[in-house]
């Protein structure tokens, strides 16, 4: 009779000493997985790589991201949050016109503010103030499908519970981490399909591998 090995692992905060080993994990897992990276070719990019690891880094030592770490001690998971209020979603719906860079990691932030602004969280729920939002989700390959990504997932809810927040939102552009979205209860709010987002001269800019087709936002109603 075979038997069902089932992954143990514990769920912990990340702090600042953490931040070269989220990062290289990220390297690894992350950044070779993500449609966005992918779909303009940004890996052989190492200035815009560069300006994604920055930004990461705001967010390992933020009191709000978490590790799964395996029995040995070795990272196998990571989920990077962040607490969106509803004057720090207001502020980005006005800021369109910021001055922006012409490296390609601006072209996947402009594509997220898009995105954020469009879902518009906050107008589509006028009684939510404040959001826990769910930047960056990763999990090592050797332990998907053992229930690390969920067992980060309810511990970011347990977090925005204690935090008085009502709501979890997460922006899937992976045709799989869409679907994880969907396993866990969230629900669908937006839709942009790749193939509609074109540059000025007309030309898609995020040419994705199948199965990742559109980015979508989640929300989850605590």
């Amino acid at each position: 009779m075979s038997e069902v090995i089932k992954c143990i692992h514990n769920i912990v905060p990340t702090t600042a000493e953490d931040k070269q080993v989220v990062i290289e994990f990220l390297r690894k897992f992350f950044f070779q997985d993500e449609p966005l990276i992918l779909g303009i070719n940004m890996l052989e990019d190492t200035d815009s790589l560069s300006k994604l690891e920055n930004y990461c880094f705001n967010f390992v030592d933020n009191g709000l991201a978490f590790k799964a770490v395996s029995p040995d001690g070795d990272l196998i998971g990571v989920v990077l949050n962040n607490l969106t209020c509803r004057v720090d979603g207001e502020k980005n719906n006005e800021s369109e016109d910021d001055i922006k860079d012409d490296t390609k990691f601006n072209n996947i932030t402009a594509f997220l503010d898009k995105v954020e602004r469009e879902a518009d969280v906050f107008k589509k729920y006028p009684n939510i103030d404040r959001v826990m939002e769910i930047k960056i989700i990763s999990v090592d390959e050797s332990f998907r499908g053992q229930g690390v990504c969920k067992a980060l997932i309810d511990k970011t809810i347990e977090l925005a519970l204690e935090k008085e927040c009502p709501m979890v939102y997460v922006e899937c552009s992976s045709y799989f981490s869409a679907k994880a979205a969907e396993r866990l209860g969230f629900e669908c709010i937006y839709t942009l399909y790749f193939r509609d987002y074109l540059d000025e001269n007309g030309e898609v800019v995020f040419k994705t591998p199948p199965p990742h087709d559109s980015s979508k936002v989640f929300i989850l109603n605590l």
